[in-house]
């Protein structure tokens, strides 16, 4: 670490490498979403052939918690959409011209794309409120088949009107979209491709793929969170190879790419963000300040890991995200903010042996000099106590390396008074 005396930095530069390895094992299962696709057709009456539409409006309803997702047939009449790997799902088709269309509900379960076709046919265009779609999903959805053909009777003069500017407003709709038709099928196929990719371990080439789709679409969380897991293999790599510039370039756009995938996350209702994306942010964010002394990217690492730490029901877990928002911050050089976390910890669970060391390690940085005979008590405290409770052989030699270092430099030291037990 940066922040130790001289003596020590060498043999902690060693050890981040074995770190950087062991602690990113867990970062391909982080690369998956799910997705629901199929195709539109529209049918003009029971003895006409179904045929694809393209330009077709997909509504995609969260049946389980309120939430919305908007897309649109191709030109071969497909849709495709990456969702979050469970809940369930209502599918509305719908547009000008047809009779709306809405599907039973379905449930995702996995990875695997779930495929659901539609058939429409005319109507007024109307769309009901999100409760009425559900309700009727609920009972099985709309009738696909349309009623028996009856001979139309002749349209009268302000239909023509009417059907003439509907025809026109398809057709200024189709221009508009002409770009974007062939996304969803270039989304599915980079999508596929990108996560074949990073599964094999070939990191440049799925964080190619990720590229590619958001350059289509920059709006996609899902694109977003893989590219920051794709991209931080590719970080630890040319790390543990010595290629630091390449490693730091890939650390930023590892966190940037993750930042952005929270935000566009936050954006949805509470229940619905992923705190996926927040750890990644904060664990390629933390690297830098660790690593490279980047102490905007430590405050930002310490933010992410403090929304980490309210999002916990579990207070194990709570004091573990905290520990990291205090690593972070003494990593970026604000002690202050880095002992306030540690003592935080260590309040509740007085035996933690993390916050003990944290602590100990940023005292020791605050006054490399041991000026402060008070610092330098309470810091041989805490790494005496790490040394003789901890199960990590390496945070054992350290901590004892520490204090008897602490031992034989600090001028004068002053140890903390033991506290009065309550009754």
């Amino acid at each position: 670490m940066r922040h130790y005396a001289k003596q020590f930095r060498c043999a902690g530069l060693r050890l981040c490498g074995l770190a950087l390895c062991v602690g990113l094992l867990g970062t391909a299962a982080w690369a998956q979403n799910g997705a629901i696709r199929g195709t539109v057709y529209y049918q003009e009456n029971a003895n006409a052939k179904p045929e694809p539409r393209p330009g077709v409006e997909i509504l995609i309803l969260r049946q389980d918690i309120k939430g919305q997702l908007k897309t649109k047939t191709d030109k071969k009449g497909t849709y495709f959409y990456t969702v979050q790997a469970f809940g369930t799902y209502v599918v509305v088709a719908h547009g000008p011209g047809y009779k709306y269309q809405v599907k039973p509900p379905v449930r995702i379960t996995s990875t695997e794309p779930v495929q659901i076709d539609i058939t429409l046919t005319p109507g007024d265009g109307r769309l009901p409120p999100v409760e009425q779609l559900l309700a009727e999903a609920q009972g099985g959805g709309t009738p696909a088949t349309p009623p028996p053909a009856a001979a139309p009777p002749e349209p009268t003069a302000e239909e023509k009107e009417a059907a003439a500017k509907l025809k026109a407003e398809r057709e200024r709709i189709e221009k508009e979209n002409e770009r974007a038709r062939n996304i969803n099928e270039q989304l599915r196929t980079l999508m596929d491709s990108g996560n074949a990719a990073f599964n094999r371990g070939d990191y440049e080439t799925a964080a190619s793929d990720y590229r590619k789709a958001l350059a289509l679409d920059d709006n996609q969380p899902g694109f977003l969170g893989n590219l920051a897991s794709a991209t931080l293999q590719i970080a630890v790599k040319h790390f543990n190879a010595k290629r630091r510039d390449e490693a730091r370039k890939a650390f930023q756009e590892s966190g940037d790419a993750a930042a952005r995938a929270v935000a566009l996350n936050d954006a949805q209702p509470p229940e619905r963000r992923d705190p996926s994306y927040r750890s990644k942010a904060a664990e390629a964010y933390r690297f830098l300040a660790e690593l490279y002394g980047d102490a905007e990217a430590g405050e930002k690492a310490a933010r992410f890991y403090i929304e980490l730490a309210d999002m916990q029901t579990d207070a194990k877990k709570r004091n573990e995200m905290r520990v990291r928002a205090g690593d972070s911050y003494r990593f970026a050089g604000k002690f202050k903010q880095a002992d306030e976390f540690y003592r935080a910890v260590l309040q509740e669970d007085a035996n933690n042996i993390p916050a003990m060391n944290g602590l100990a390690m940023s005292l020791l940085s605050s006054d490399p000099e041991l000026l402060d005979p008070n610092k330098a008590g309470e810091a041989i405290a805490l790494f005496e106590m790490v040394a003789a409770k901890a199960t990590d052989p390496n945070m054992k030699q350290s901590a004892q390396a520490s204090a008897e270092y602490i031992r034989t430099t600090a001028k004068e030291i002053v140890r903390p008074k033991p506290g009065r037990k309550k009754n």
